[in-house]
């Protein structure tokens, strides 16, 4: 692999799941935003929206709702249920920041604007996190939370990235580079 800034930041970045306490400064969740919304979108749509939740009331909230469903899921397989059996569990990982992602139609240039915002969060020294299973339980079970974010309408929520800064280093998981086609 060619070696440059950009491609060491996309070799370095991993899923975070262990945070500081710390609040992402003003400047850090600006930068994060700004690039972002410097995301390609088809015909310039930006058809994305940003939730910023650093209420740690809601976080604790939502953690703790998405706790109880957890435990009351007959059909969840007990080695998940472990992982919440005690109070605390947080659906950010601790993260004192989630962005939740929402799109209008297509949801393939929220993903383009997600990628700029984990990207963007390694680049700072910032760890990040996406969250997929707390959406299905916010559509499911969890509408009131959805309410409070505001989303507009129109917009179905599609995950949410937990920011702020590590308190761990995992190691990489290895690729599997073989799943490649070659048509020259």
């Amino acid at each position: 692999m060619i070696d440059n800034e950009l491609t060491r930041i996309i070799r370095d970045r991993r899923s975070i799941r262990k945070y500081k306490s710390e609040q992402l400064t003003e400047e850090q969740l600006q930068t994060l935003l700004e690039c972002g919304f410097l995301a390609p979108s088809g015909g310039n749509s930006q058809n994305w929206h940003v939730t910023v939740v650093q209420s740690q009331d809601y976080l604790g909230r939502l953690s703790e709702a998405n706790r109880q469903n957890i435990l009351a899921d007959k059909d969840l397989p007990q080695e998940i249920k472990d992982r919440f059996t005690g109070s605390g569990a947080s659906v950010s990982f601790g993260a004192p920041t989630v962005l939740f992602i929402s799109a209008k139609g297509s949801d393939v240039n929220a993903c383009f604007l997600a990628e700029h915002i984990v990207l963007a969060a390694e680049s700072l020294g910032l760890g990040s996190c996406y969250l997929g299973g707390i959406i299905r339980f916010m559509k499911a079970g969890g509408k009131e939370f959805i309410d409070e974010l505001g989303i507009p309408d129109g917009y179905d929520l599609l995950y949410g990235i937990a920011v702020g800064t590590p308190d761990e280093a995992p190691d990489a998981k290895p690729r599997d580079y073989s799943k490649v086609n070659y048509i020259r």
